[in-house]
């Protein structure tokens, strides 16, 4: 078109407003306000078991509790601001702390188990458990990321596999025996591997740009 004030006027004919995307930690609350019902739902098809909180180790259970909400919290909100082209990340540091501090407190809950090392527990239940409340959240996450895209697919899907697993496991840790065995915290972290791989995978095609 060789009449570019013709051209002009009809973009500007045709433009939309563009609405601003919230906050990286408001569309974290917001996908947690989403994922977590959907991943309660899908733990329905599953057998459920009421955690004893007044036995030995329930401090430890619970600590996991808190621990892995704020650990999905944290790398949710992480994955959103890597979406972001230009966003800074301030708190690498902070995730990978409590990551570790995540990971110490499910090792001292084994450790502190009334049950003898080498105990099966119920790890296979466990994976299957996070598999499925895993897999619903996963597609949220593809979707809400999908909207932005992101720069960097592959890091910012695997940080929102570690949220998401985080998350299943605190929803496991309310219908889960408050002692833990060291299988059990094996298939934990299997399960965890298992979500960061499929998320990082399943959403690459959908995110990149």
């Amino acid at each position: 078109m060789n009449n570019h004030d013709a051209l002009i006027e009809r973009l500007c004919r045709d433009a939309h407003p563009v609405k601003r995307t919230a906050p990286p930690w408001r569309r974290a609350a917001g996908w947690m306000l989403v994922a977590l019902p959907c991943g309660f739902l899908a733990s329905r098809i599953l057998p459920q078991a009421r955690p004893d909180w007044s036995s030995p180790g329930a401090l430890w259970a619970g600590l996991w509790v808190v621990a892995s909400f704020c650990l999905g919290m944290l790398a949710i909100g992480t994955a959103f601001a890597l979406s972001i082209a230009g966003q800074r990340i301030r708190h690498w540091r902070g995730l990978a702390a409590l990551t570790a501090a995540w990971l110490l407190i499910g090792l001292t809950g084994v450790t502190n188990s009334m049950d003898k090392i080498g105990h099966a527990g119920d790890g296979i239940y466990c994976y299957a458990f996070l598999m499925v409340v895993g897999l619903p959240m996963v597609a949220i996450m593809v979707a809400a990321i999908r909207r932005t895209r992101s720069l960097h697919p592959a890091r910012s899907l695997a940080v929102a596999g570690l949220g998401i697993a985080a998350t299943s496991q605190m929803l496991l840790g309310l219908c889960h025996p408050v002692a833990g065995q060291l299988f059990d915290l094996a298939m934990h972290l299997a399960a965890t591997l298992t979500l960061v791989a499929f998320t990082s995978l399943a959403g690459r095609r959908w995110v990149r740009i």
